[in-house]
């Protein structure tokens, strides 16, 4: 099912691996072999390594992500937003992965797979809070400043590759102390 949503005869591969991932360069889907594992999970864990397939192009995101002028953080920023954009973008080529996608991060959540279950989620940093609502299908409460809505709703109008780029630029900058706060 994921060469056919990919449109293209990628290689598929289950491992004992933390989570599912990508690579562009190979056209290699790896998902993780885990135990209890719902079909809204296989679901979700597929399809967004789809959307990677479909629409991260792997040029572009070597190119920046081994960019030595870029902070050591910045990687991460930039798989927040990616990932926000290719989820939205898969979800509208593929309609029925939206409640999946739903229900596995509510499995996920329940796992406490992000490790913030005793963590008070209004008092992590911004692109931690932004990457939770994003898989939230921005359906959890959490409080955002002003500016950060501001940034969400970049984040959520993002279409291209250089859009992904310049809302990360912008986000990568606003969150500069909390950076170096999580650095200490």
């Amino acid at each position: 099912l994921a060469k056919l949503m990919a449109n293209e005869n990628i290689t598929i591969q289950h491992q004992k691996i933390q989570t599912a991932k990508f690579d562009p360069k190979n056209r290699i889907l790896y998902l993780p072999i885990w135990k209890d594992m719902s079909g809204c999970m296989y679901d979700l864990l597929g399809g967004h390594e789809v959307g990677h397939a479909l629409y991260t192009p792997a040029d572009g995101w070597h190119d920046v992500v081994t960019d030595k002028n870029r902070g050591k953080n910045y990687k991460a920023f930039l798989n927040v937003i990616e990932d926000a954009r290719i989820e939205k973008k898969v979800i509208r080529k593929y309609p029925g992965l939206k409640s999946s996608f739903r229900k596995a991060y509510a499995e996920l959540s329940d796992r406490d797979f992000f490790g913030i279950q005793y963590r008070d989620i209004n008092h992590m940093s911004f692109i931690d809070r932004l990457n939770i609502y994003t898989k939230s299908q921005y359906s959890l409460k959490i409080a955002f400043t002003g500016e950060e809505e501001k940034l969400i709703e970049k984040v959520k109008n993002v279409e291209s590759w250089d859009e992904v780029v310049k809302v990360t630029n912008e986000i990568y900058a606003y969150s500069k102390d909390e950076q170096f706060d999580m650095n200490d």
